[in-house]
Formats: structure tokens, sequence, C-alpha cells
């Protein structure tokens, strides 16, 4: 069996005939090309070249690249994003259960993302060799600014770089190619390049290739396009891979180290962010956070607004936003209701998490949606069964588009973001702050985040006071990590970050004992202080849509004396035991113990039976193992790491 990269331009006919299937209303993906033409007529026509770089972005949208599996079915659990896991052994065989850590090599899901992820490396290797021959390419930039051509050679690049840098989140050492593979090409003797090596030369790369392309604001497609700023952000981003910890071989499940020279690297991350900053071009000012979202939900975003690059999905054909990543929305196909469909979030919040925002954190109620909707699109409580994992990612809702979907389920089209603006701004300000401590330029970042987080009349205490207050860089780093979790919950990036700070283990340690404590203070085995041991609702109509019901809750941004009145006659009824159910009696033996919830969701690493031996110091496996048939293909060179058989 050959290694997976096999992909060639030197089949046109197949490569172009996938543009043309995967073209939509999506004006980007619109464009058909000719039914059959050789590399060199392609590569001398803008029309042609411009088919065959978005029948590249076509590949992304695929379910096992960015329409689903990255970053949200190999997500695993952490502080922000969790999904629980009731049993202590593996209940799926396609990947379901990578979340707690417990991941098998024979899992078809990690099979597939690994090939369609080299396909598209592949293809952008073709599409670049291609173009450094073609007739429409020149490595000299004119008085006018970027070609087309340059910019499709420079997008290319960063659409490889991005995969790359995917393929090193959820696997570490990678295959490197950056050259077109021949036909006569076995690769089983294709062993991995250490991850440090790879990052290092798509950053060369990419710092080469900034010159050739064009900013969002000068292109129709905007930010649906890899764009020079996005260039420069994700130098950054890569930077700050290159500069961060990572899990690498050695002892039993790996050992976290950090790069040589990490300085050097956090500079030039401080450098290519702050281009981004300095230029002007993005800004959060131009929409609330709450709006940002919307837009995205309707396929809306500003060229200069705080999405940077977003890859174009197919309507109703690919993207699992909205409908697996989302608001839960019940449907009766043979009865329906309403419109837009049905839609069922797979990615939860952990039960601890909506209560580390201020409840005056504008992005609270955009982030944690504590209901669902259904058939009739009344609103039904979404806490999760025992509530050690619930809420719905409120980011993305199929109520809010402004045309409903047309079929009952599934794809919803709406773009994946692959950077943000506030990603800049919050990488910026670590960065400054390692080099330099908590000065004047690593604030300003920060607060330009936490600006649009609150309301006017909130930004002396909670953006110019919260930020004069973190005199130290210890502090200042540790607003960063926070920040972080509140700006980007539900999206995805939380394990990469925590693994990059060489904080994974001890998050997952903390808040596991975490989840006990509130579960005893619940149950009076303390003082309760901020915990909700059980959470009230009541029904009330839903003024802007009559006939239909909508939710009050009491116990969710109140808690202790502030919880004020719940009488049954006013409406209200106890929905759940909240932290209760985190900690009681056992019903067989009577003794007091965690729910099976919080004994095996983080399984993999840390769980009922391990619990007084696992250490902050000990290595969290959150990278992926290679897929069989990779071990199998290279027949030796590539070895199974982490533990992984």
């Amino acid at each position: 069996m050959k290694f997976p990269i096999i992909y060639r331009l030197a089949l046109p006919v197949v490569a172009l005939a996938s543009a043309a299937l995967m073209s939509s209303c999506e004006d980007f993906l619109d464009v058909e090309p000719k039914s059959s033409f050789t590399p060199g007529e392609i590569f001398s026509s803008e029309v042609e070249s411009r088919a065959m770089m978005n029948s590249i972005y076509s590949k992304l949208t695929s379910d096992r690249l960015y329409g689903y599996a990255w970053p949200y079915e190999f997500n695993t659990n952490s502080d922000v994003e969790l999904e629980v896991a009731s049993t202590p052994n593996s209940t799926s065989g396609n990947g379901d259960d990578a979340h707690c850590f417990d991941v098998r090599p024979i899992w078809a899901s990690l099979r597939n993302t690994w090939n369609n992820a080299y396909e598209v490396v592949n293809y952008c290797n073709d599409f670049i060799a291609n173009m450094e021959g073609s007739p429409l390419f020149s490595t000299n930039v004119g008085a006018g600014g970027p070609t087309e051509a340059q910019q499709m050679y420079g997008e290319v690049k960063c659409i490889r770089a991005l995969v790359f840098l995917d393929l090193i989140r959820t696997w570490g050492d990678v295959v490197w190619r950056d050259r077109p593979t021949e036909a006569s090409e076995t690769l089983y003797s294709e062993g991995t390049t250490d991850r440090d090596v790879i990052f290092e030369r798509l950053i060369a790369d990419l710092k080469e290739t900034e010159q050739y392309m064009k900013y969002a604001s000068q292109m129709d497609d905007g930010v649906k396009r890899a764009s020079r700023e996005y260039c420069q952000a994700l130098i950054g981003q890569l930077a700050l891979y290159r500069g961060g910890w990572s899990l690498r071989p050695g002892g039993a499940n790996g050992i976290m180290e950090r790069g040589e020279n990490y300085e050097e690297y956090y500079k030039i991350a401080e450098e290519y962010l702050g281009k981004v900053i300095s230029e002007g071009r993005h800004s959060l000012d131009r929409e609330s956070f709450k709006s940002m979202w919307y837009g995205e939900n309707n396929w809306s975003v500003l060229k200069d607004g705080d999405v940077i690059f977003e890859i174009p999905m197919l309507k109703e054909r690919s993207s699992y936003l909205g409908y697996r990543v989302g608001v839960t929305i019940g449907y009766n196909e043979d009865n329906p209701k309403h419109s837009f469909g049905s839609a069922r979030n797979y990615t939860n919040f952990s039960g601890l998490y909506p209560f580390t925002f201020d409840v005056r954190d504008q992005r609270l109620d955009v982030t944690c949606v504590p209901y669902n909707y259904d058939e009739d699109l009344n609103q039904t409580h979404a806490l999760g069964k025992t509530a050690v994992a619930g809420w719905n990612i409120g980011k993305w809702n199929k109520l809010e588009m402004g045309t409903p979907m047309v079929g009952t389920g599934g794809n919803t089209g709406i773009n994946a973001i692959r950077m943000r603006y506030a990603d800049v701004l919050l990488m910026y300000a670590e960065v400054v702050n390692e080099l330099h401590g908590p000065v004047d330029a690593a604030k300003n970042a920060l607060k330009d985040v936490r600006r649009r987080a609150f309301l006017p009349e909130d930004h002396a205490e909670m953006v110019d006071g919260y930020v004069a207050a973190l005199t130290s860089p210890e502090a200042f780093f540790e607003a960063v990590v926070s920040e972080r979790a509140w700006e980007f919950g539900g999206e995805g990036v939380r394990k990469y970050d925590l693994a990059r700070w060489n904080r994974y283990s001890t998050t997952i340690i903390n808040i596991y004992n975490k989840y006990i404590d509130w579960g005893k203070r619940a149950q009076g085995q303390g003082i309760a202080g901020d915990v909700r041991p059980e959470v009230y609702i009541r029904e009330v109509e839903d003024a802007a849509n009559p006939g239909r019901k909508v939710l009050e809750f009491k116990g969710l941004k109140e808690y202790g004396d502030n919880l004020g009145d719940h009488n049954v006659s006013d409406g209200w009824r106890t929905v759940i035991k909240y932290a209760s159910n985190w900690w009681d009696r056992n019903k067989e033996t009577d003794e007091w113990e965690c729910c099976d919830d919080i004994k095996y969701s983080f399984r993999g690493f840390l769980n009922i039976n391990n619990a007084g031996s696992v250490q902050p110091t000990d290595a969290i496996r959150y990278l992926m193992p290679y897929p069989d048939v990779v071990i199998t293909s290279h027949r030796g060179s590539i070895q199974q790491q982490y533990g992984y058989q």
C-alpha cells in the first residue's frame, strides 16, 4: 500500500472536475474551469489558475478537515470545551472518545483526516511549483503592488502552512513535503520531520512570501481569501508555536519540552503580529461581539473587522457549524413547525466555565447558551444530564440565519474562521509581556479586546482599572490565559493554548478537583460561596414570537444570598441539581463519591483510579496516534509514540 500522498497535478481533468463539482453560491468558489487542460495551459491563464486554486479551497471544506474534524472532532477536554465520558473504557470505534484522551490508531477518522490533509499539501505543492514556472508569475513586485498571480502564489503557500500547523497540532512530528510528489515515488521509507524544523521552514517561507500578497481590503472576496495580513498573523502564530511547549517522545506517554532559542521566535511573533496591528487594517471597534457572530451566521463579514481569514464553505454542502457545533434545534420531519431545520450540538462547555465570566461581560450570553429549542421552537434547558458538561455554543445558531436552510439538518455552509484580530491582539500581548513585561504595548492590546467585551459604563473598572492592576509579568500572563478562554470559548483553540503554555496537565488536575470541591460544598460540606447547587427555571411568553415559550433562569448568574425568591407560585421550579450532582452517595455503598462523568471524562490521563498519583508534572497525551495504516505503509520508518500501541 502506498503512502497517501499520491495526488498529482499531472491529472488535470480530475483536479479541474473537482473544482467544477464543488462550485456553489459562494462567489469565491463559483469559477468553473474548462474540462481538460495541461498544467502548462492552466498556469498560462489567470482564470484557470484561480480555478485550480479554488479546488484547493474546496478540499479544505471536507468534514475530515475544516468542515468538522479540525478542531472539533479531535478537540480534547479542557477547562473550556468538555465532552463527558461516563464509562472506564472506550465506547466508540470512530473517534468519538478523542476528547477524554482515549484514542485508538485504528480509527478511520484519523486515517481520513491524515489522508485529506496530505492531499491538500500535495495539491499546494503542485500549484506552487507550476506557478513558479508560469509566465504569469514574477519574483519582482511592481509599483502597482502584487499581481493576481503573485497573490495566488502566496495564498496557496499560506494554505499549505495552515494545514501543516494543524497536522502538527494533531500529531506532533509529521511528514514534511514541500515539492510535488513524483508518480514513481512509493515513499515507503519516508519518515517524519521534527516539528521545530517544519515550523522554521514555514516561517522562513512565509516571510519571503508576504511581499507577494494583497490586503483583504484590496480583494473582492475579502477575508474569504488568505491575505497579506493573514500571512503576517500566521507567521506570528507559527512562531508562537515554535517558541512554545509541546509533547515530545520520551517516557511512558511523552514529555513536555520547549524548543531551543524560543526567545528568537517570540521576537518574530512580536514583529509580525505587530505589523498587523500597526498597519491598522482591522479593528474590533467596527462591530460588537454579538453582531460579529450574527454576521458569521449570515455570511456577512467585514473586510476590516475582527475576522482576518475564514475558509469559505459551501452552503448546504459543507461545514457543521450551526449543526453539530452551535445551538440545538428540534425538528419534526413529518410535521415541521418551522423552516430552520434541525441542529444537534456535539460540542459542550465545562459546567464550570460559564461561571468564570464577569456577569457584565458581553461575551457570556453570546458564547454560553443554557437552552435548546424544541420542534416548536420553545426553549428547553441545555445544562446537561449531570451538568458536568452542557450548554450550547451560542456563536453559531441557525435561528439567526436571515434565510433559513432548505434542508432539515446537516451542512450549513457557515465559514470556518482561522484567524481573528482578537487573536492577533492577545498573541501580541502575550509575546510582548514574555519579552518585555507588561509594558504599554502589551496592555493596550489587552485593553482593545476587553473594551469590546464590556459596555462603555464599565470601561473604567473592567478595562482601564483591570489592566492597570496587572503590574507583574506573571499577573499579566494569567490575565491573558483567562482572556483567551473568554474570547475564544467554543472555537476549539483552548487545548492548543494549554499545551504550548505547558499548562494542560495542571489545568485538568485543577478542574477535576474543582468539580469535586463544588460538589462537596453544594452538599453542605464546606462554605457554599459561589457554588451553584441547583438551578431554577420558569417558562414565560416570548414577546418577540407570540405563541412560543422562553426560559428565565435563577442560579446561573446569581448564587447564595443573591439568588432571590424562586417561588413555585411564580412559576419557578427546580430544573436540575447542578453542582449537587457532582458529589453524592453511591446507591450501593452509601459512600460519598463523585459522579461517573467526573470519574471518566479525563480517563486517558486522570480518573477515579489514579487520581491520587497523577502529578502536574506528568505529561498529558493530547496528541493523536499515527493512523495504523501510516505505520504499516512506512515499514518501520515511522514509529508510534506516546505509549500508543
